[in-house]
């Protein structure tokens, strides 16, 4: 059992990878015990706007350029959902610098000018919206589990957990249970932590917690951000969302959590609402807010792809195609990005 690149997970990371490798027929296979990935539970929004404070994320129309026409792909266009957000102004200085950034180049093409009032009157807004363009939300969970089942059927998807002992890096390939690779990639968020060739990364751990509510008569056909995004599923049922906790006991999801994003959505609405469903999950970040990529500093075929925080659906393309480049040598990974940053 012989393939050009072995790649450990199964998030957008991992997914990403299997779409540049197939488009450039390089073979592969991926293993996965399809737990506690970050990518399957999601949110999903891409969106180029750092909506706190008005700025373009790092590289924004590159990110941009490179994603989106992997979610257009007609094979996936179940999963994908273009549509703007509107963001809540809180002030009449928010208003004022709103006005200035929509002016500034980075952000010319994706903030809208002008303000808008009473777009739905179910929505408390009385200093009107910010309406952000070209963006949307990716249904992840659908667009892995598509993916995966195809990936079984050609016989390039292993349902297993990784087991690091078992990797054998002697010699010019890798061997891991009967396969031999040219590479192998870890692409495996907050899981690497435990992995004995990148565990030294910065990865940080960053739980979040979300809602599913029902809001009858909401009537939402754009998402919403006030202190949480509010992300319109269809039928009047909204993903409420997210929390950002870098302390945390476990896993699972806490009352404190949910009774503040209860709080932040009434906060938008003041229909009543019902949750139906209350979820947790991690998110793998870094100090300086960029995903990591790159080699391991002896094994030069062993690669890792992480990092990716909350905005994975813009990033994972365009790091996997940076990376299979690398793998083929044909451009180095750029220093910005370069796990070689935290030596």
């Amino acid at each position: 059992m012989q393939r050009d690149v072995l790649i450990v997970g199964f998030g957008l990371a991992g997914w990403a990878l299997t779409e540049v490798l197939k488009k450039q027929g390089i073979s592969f296979v991926v293993v996965d015990a399809q737990k506690n990935s970050s990518s399957r539970v999601a949110t999903g929004i891409y969106n180029p706007v750092v909506l706190k404070r008005f700025r373009a994320v790092w590289n924004a129309d590159a990110l941009m350029e490179h994603a989106i026409p992997f979610y257009m792909n007609p094979h996936y266009r179940d999963s994908f959902h273009p549509m703007p957000i509107h963001r809540i102004l809180a002030s009449a200085s928010e208003q004022n610098n709103w006005a200035v950034a929509s002016d500034k180049v980075d952000l010319s093409n994706y903030l809208n000018p002008n303000i808008l009032n009473s777009t739905n009157f179910n929505v408390h807004s009385p200093f009107g919206v910010g309406v952000v363009e070209s963006t949307g939300w990716i249904d992840t969970n659908r667009l892995l589990k598509q993916s995966q089942q195809e990936l079984e059927q050609q016989h390039c998807f292993v349902g297993e957990s990784f087991e690091y002992s078992g990797l054998d890096v002697s010699g010019n390939k890798l061997h891991y249970k009967g396969w031999r690779t040219k590479h192998l990639v870890f692409a495996e968020g907050v899981g690497v932590l435990k992995n004995p060739w990148f565990s030294n990364l910065p990865i940080i751990p960053n739980k979040g917690e979300w809602l599913i509510v029902s809001c009858k008569g909401l009537g939402l056909e754009n998402m919403l951000k006030s202190s949480v995004f509010v992300v319109p599923l269809g039928d009047d049922i909204y993903r409420v969302g997210a929390t950002y906790a870098r302390e945390f006991k476990n896993n699972l999801p806490t009352q404190e959590a949910k009774a503040w994003l209860i709080a932040q959505f009434k906060k938008c609405t003041a229909l009543p609402f019902e949750v139906l469903k209350h979820k947790a999950g991690f998110r793998p970040t870094v100090p300086d807010r960029r995903p990591i990529i790159g080699s391991h500093p002896e094994h030069k075929n062993i690669w890792c792809m992480n990092g990716l925080g909350s905005r994975g659906v813009l990033w994972a393309p365009y790091l996997a195609i940076g990376l299979v480049e690398a793998l083929k040598d044909v451009q180095k990974i750029s220093p910005s990005l370069d796990l070689a940053r935290f030596k």
